[in-house]
């Protein structure tokens, strides 16, 4: 019968000979298609590979990130603030302070800036009386005396200056929300807002400039009716005008404090300031000591944090080299996953995914050069005591273990207190030498551990790219880029095989053809 058609010819598969041509060019393809199957393995594992190389990449960012922190002086300089008397100053630490002792004596409080407010209680029986006569109010923030023709502001007029009088007119028919409405719908040009309080019927108007503007006057074209809104004379609030018939309000403005710290006078707008490195918080006029000392616990805190870290990343580059490797277990291909159930092809992938990065030469080698970084002395802490790993209380584990830290808490504490400017040295310290041994015998820990994870990862980058990037140079790229182009032409090459290999069954099943039809009219003829 016959087959699908090919791209170059008409495929004959067994009309004649009986033969099942499928299967038979499927077994010759077999045969014919292992370098393409052993390249499309090369590609999988060499993408595995690459994978893996990034995931290392991932966790050495982080590692660098946390080693970077580690190499700043500002980890190892936390002090802890305690105060003789809390009722009257507290502090806590913001840079880095120059003394140990400040003495705080608290001789005024620094007060506030108030707004302007003002709290008028309604004689209204609820929200949905109304007013029952039509009459004006004047609002601003500066004294109408001080101002001409203030009825020629109309309700939303925004040319008026801000604080500027504008008079709002007040319908017979208004309930007291239709007041609120019409007072903030020109807060704009007046600078006050109205809310009301239906538990006690009050209406509060507030101005919230800034110091020494914040101020309140209000007026009214009807006395009497404005005394529905509790705007009238002999309120509970002071501030009525006789002559003006005119209600004012003012803010008042902020007070600068004045303490004395270490015997001079400072002057401050706020009671939370900033002096020296220290954030003050004043709480009341009184003498207060503030005394200074290094956080031993955030600093023990920050060390064992990253030592922790530290072993984290170790371990799993650890268990990344030693990987078994199975060389049984290559990746499967697409027949052979389909003859599989999932949790089989995943099993087989674990296995053929294991060990692709085992003994490699840049993890190992970052694992030993961290390791000799972390047991040699640190050059010119000007403490013996304390330019080693081992004489703070951590030292590294057995060789199996490439460098893998212990901390003896106890003993890193008693380092702590006893110098810790020179722990801090031992991570922290720089050098300014041009020679490469004397700068790495001269840098501190953290600065060595940077230097060599940042090299580490390039190399890394370098092998396997980065998933970031646009293009991918690096080496593996390069060469999956060459093995995608031979699977192509391997691709094609298995085509024009096929096709041969049909153009002969073909000619087979034609020529039969031929022949049978010559027998048959041979037959007939002698017949």
């Amino acid at each position: 019968m016959a087959s699908t058609t090919s791209s170059t010819s008409i495929r004959m598969s067994g009309l004649v000979s009986g033969l099942d041509t499928d299967s038979i060019v499927k077994n010759l393809m077999k045969a014919e298609s292992a370098p393409l199957n052993k390249l499309l393995q090369k590609k999988q594992t060499e993408e595995w590979q690459r994978d893996q190389y990034r995931e290392m990449n991932a966790l050495l960012l982080d590692l660098r990130s946390a080693t970077s922190n580690m190499k700043l002086q500002g980890t190892f300089q936390k002090k802890v603030m305690a105060s003789n008397d809390e009722s009257v100053a507290t502090a806590k630490q913001k840079g880095f302070p120059s003394a140990s002792t400040y003495n705080v004596n608290v001789t005024k409080l620094p007060k506030a800036a108030e707004a302007a407010s003002v709290k008028f209680t309604t004689k209204l029986a609820d929200g949905s009386e109304k007013m029952g006569k039509d009459f004006t109010i004047t609002l601003s923030s500066v004294d109408p005396n001080a101002s001409s023709d203030p009825d020629d502001s109309e309700d939303g007029d925004t040319t008026s200056t801000v604080g500027q009088p504008v008079a709002i007119k007040i319908s017979a028919e208004d309930t007291i929300a239709d007041v609120i409405a019409r007072i903030n719908a020109v807060s704009a040009q007046t600078g006050i807002k109205a809310n009301y309080l239906e538990d006690d019927k009050s209406i509060t108007l507030t101005n919230n400039a800034a110091a020494g503007n914040s101020a309140i006057y209000v007026g009214t074209s009807d006395p009497d009716t404005a005394s529905k809104l509790g705007i009238i004379k002999g309120n509970t609030v002071d501030g009525w005008d006789e002559d003006s018939n005119v209600f004012s309000k003012a803010g008042k403005a902020a007070e600068p404090g004045s303490v004395k710290i270490n015997g001079i006078t400072y002057n401050v707008a706020s009671s939370t300031f900033t002096f020296d490195g220290i954030e003050f918080n004043l709480k009341k006029e009184g003498l207060a000591k503030i005394n200074v000392k290094q956080d031993e616990d955030a600093i023990f805190n920050a060390i064992k944090t990253y030592v922790d870290k530290y072993n984290d990343v170790i371990d799993k580059l650890n268990s990344k080299i030693s990987e078994t490797k199975y060389r049984d277990y290559q990746p499967l291909l697409d027949e052979e996953k389909q003859a599989m159930t999932d949790k089989q092809v995943e099993q087989w992938e674990d296995k053929a995914k294991s060990g692709l990065l085992r003994q490699d030469p840049i993890l190992s080698g970052l694992l030993s050069q961290m390791r000799t970084a972390l047991s040699s002395d640190v050059a010119g802490t000007g403490d013996d005591k304390h330019n080693n790993l081992s004489e703070i209380g951590i030292t590294t584990g057995s060789y199996y273990e490439n460098g893998k830290l212990y901390i003896d808490e106890t003993k890193l504490r008693q380092a702590i207190s006893e110098n810790g400017t020179a722990v801090m040295d031992l991570f922290t310290k720089t050098s300014t030498s041009t020679d490469s041994a004397t700068k790495y015998s001269e840098s501190g820990l953290a600065q060595r551990l940077y230097d060599q994870i940042n090299n580490a990862m390039t190399k890394i980058t370098d092998k396997a790219g980065s998933a970031a990037a646009l293009t991918d140079n690096s080496v593996l790229g390069k060469d999956l880029t060459s093995i995608a182009k031979q699977i192509s032409d391997w691709q094609a090459r298995l085509q024009d095989i096929e096709d041969r290999y049909w153009k002969k069954f073909t000619a087979m099943e034609t020529a039969m053809s031929k022949a049978n039809s010559q027998s048959s009219w041979l037959t007939q003829q002698l017949g």
